[in-house]
């Protein structure tokens, strides 16, 4: 899998309503201000914390501001931390984001280590191309290797005199590589002179501890921009922006949806912005292959059930993960039931207090409960707490959208 993620080189089509992967700023619905804050600070030269649960469209939205960047005549550079199985491999991976701002080919540092091997460059590659990273490209001591990979932003700017954008995505995986990488990366990103970094991740209490928390690398070293707090709505996007959104995209297809509608679909998904995406495209194709016209409830109730059998391997993998540990699938069935969190278990034994409490913790630090107010919790992603919910209902079938 290509370590660079440019949207430019995109060139398959994408699904009309956008769902499991980076949308199209068209169906960014209600971001424009966050981006516009968001390209701001970068282009200012500070780096920032993109936080917020997973699936809410982190990754579309800093793609699209790389996009903007390039546009204004900056570099950009996206890895994705995941996928690396050593510090070379992430290494390698920066390399390649970087090289591509000078040669527009990925995989460029395979070129550069064949150049450096004694290779003639290639018509796609030329030697000025990689010559930023042929050096490195020679080092065979992994540590030496990656601190120049991290160095190699720094070498573009002063290249170019050009700012130079890092997005670094799910970043809590680089600590899994090595014991001190993170005080490493701090080390070299803090000297760095025209080079702002993008931090995001899907493990958010990890990301946000790693920032915020005293004694960790990266302490205070990136603005946190919270995408869920925008306006004061649940996941940063105003109802009205929605409403906007689904009346145009239904139209554009000879379509309609009404308020009435819209306001029960944003009921059942809780507005999560990939839930209700996944609720909009079976709505659409239902309506399509039907050759209607007019969205109504029977419409939108099978659509949500359609949806509901679409998300059930991604929930049953998180249910599962639940089940590794004690006590969370216990607690995450009792929030989604809204029953007392510190009731006795069915076996008639009370769940010890501190026991819930750290399952709290945990499925907050997983991104899948919020708290609302004192012993009070609720799912980020309302079609999961229906999931669980319906684990003990045997619900099959039964819809979730009210339609009166």
């Amino acid at each position: 899998m290509s370590a660079v993620l440019r949207p430019r080189d995109r060139t398959l089509a994408t699904p009309y309503f956008p769902v499991g992967g980076p949308v199209p700023a068209a169906d960014l619905v209600g971001r424009e201000a966050y981006l516009r804050r968001l390209i701001e600070r970068l282009e200012d030269g500070q780096h920032v914390l993109i936080s917020g649960p997973r699936r809410i469209g982190k990754t579309s939205i800093i793609v699209e501001a790389l996009r903007r960047i390039r546009r204004h005549g900056g570099h950009t550079a996206y890895v994705d931390c995941l996928g690396a199985t050593d510090i070379r491999g992430l290494g390698e991976r920066l390399a390649d984001a970087i090289l591509m701002n000078l040669s527009g080919v990925e995989r460029s540092f395979e070129q550069a280590k064949a150049i450096a091997a004694g290779m003639q460059p290639t018509v796609k590659v030329k030697y000025e191309h990689v010559e930023l990273a042929l050096q490195l490209a020679r080092e065979t001591n992994a540590q030496r290797f990656f601190e120049g990979a991290l160095d190699l932003p720094q070498g573009l700017a002063k290249r170019t005199g050009k700012r130079v954008v890092v997005v670094l995505d799910e970043f809590q995986a680089a600590g899994r590589l090595g014991p001190r990488i993170f005080d490493v990366m701090r080390a070299r990103f803090q000297a760095h002179r025209g080079v702002s970094y993008a931090f995001l991740g899907s493990e958010q209490g990890i990301l946000e501890e790693l920032f915020s928390a005293k004694g960790h690398a990266f302490y205070r070293f990136a603005v946190p921009l919270d995408l869920t707090d925008a306006g004061g709505h649940r996941f940063g996007i105003d109802p009205d922006d929605w409403l906007e959104y689904l009346r145009s995209k239904f139209a554009a297809k000879k379509m309609t949806i009404d308020d009435a509608s819209i306001d029960r679909l944003l009921d059942a998904t809780g507005g999560h912005p990939q839930d209700t995406m996944q609720v909009c495209a079976a709505l659409y194709y239902l309506m399509r292959d039907a050759a209607a016209r007019s969205v109504t409830s029977d419409f939108l109730e099978v659509a949500y059930e359609q949806a509901m059998r679409e998300l059930e391997r991604p929930f049953a993998l998180h249910w599962t993960e639940l089940g590794s540990h004690k006590y969370l699938q216990q607690v995450a069935k009792r929030i989604a039931h809204r029953a007392v969190l510190y009731a006795a278990d069915a076996e008639g034994g009370a769940v010890p207090r501190p026991e819930v409490l750290r399952a709290l913790a945990a499925l907050q630090e997983r991104g899948l409960v919020v708290r609302l107010g004192r012993g009070r919790y609720d799912f980020v992603e309302p079609m999961f707490g229906e999931y669980v919910r319906r684990l003990d209902e045997s619900l099959v079938g039964a819809a979730r959208v009210s339609t009166r």
